[in-house]
């Protein structure tokens, strides 16, 4: 029944996705770049935790690990996400039964092609995540720094509320778009009538 059924291009050809991973690729080479080019300046001693009111409350002994810990711990954290999305395509094809999405009924009676298009949403998502992340990360790297060679007194924390409210405020917008995606795939397979 999914002859002449127009298909959704896959989460790599996704306008979304790939918008994201050009903020990812952007976020990790300026973060990069901004290690490298503060670690000469940076005390023998440098902050690494800050309190609510913005001031260094931890610091550690400059190492090369040390202050290239946050750069690392970006690329863990890319991998990890990026894991999880290339899991999450094989779980579709290979054991859809525990991929957790609204309506599993009609999700689990669907082509893999159909399945892989439900969960496009919650790629695109992850991207997005990470895409902030990086340049969380990066904000934190270049505060820190500027904080360590006294330009700052503080590092400020709104950024991290944009953080958040980047994550949050759009998370409903995907789950309401997943739950479209499924009604519209349903009924081009034929699983549910075209008039429901």
């Amino acid at each position: 029944m999914t002859t002449g059924v127009r298909r959704q291009s896959p989460v790599f050809q996704s306008p979304v996705f790939l918008a994201c991973v050009a903020l990812i690729v952007a976020a990790q080479a300026v973060l990069w770049w901004r290690a490298f080019r503060w670690y000469p300046e940076i005390p023998q001693r440098f902050p690494t935790h800050f309190g609510a009111d913005g001031k260094p409350n931890g610091w550690m002994d400059k190492s090369f690990f040390t202050w290239f810990m946050l750069p690392l711990l970006s690329l863990v954290m890319l991998a990890f996400f990026g894991g999880i999305s290339a899991w999450l395509g094989w779980l579709v094809r290979k054991s859809p039964q525990i991929v957790n999405v609204p309506r599993k009924d009609l999700f689990l009676k669907m082509s893999v092609e159909g399945r892989m298009t439900i969960v496009r949403p919650t790629r695109e998502f992850l991207a997005w995540v990470m895409a902030l992340m990086m340049w969380l990360f990066a904000y934190i790297l270049e505060g820190s720094a500027r904080v360590a060679v006294h330009i700052d007194d503080t590092l400020v924390a709104w950024p991290l509320f944009i953080f958040m409210g980047g994550v949050l405020g759009v998370l409903p917008f995907y789950m309401i778009r997943t739950g479209r995606m499924l009604d519209d795939v349903a009924r081009a397979e034929g699983i549910i009538p075209a008039n429901k």
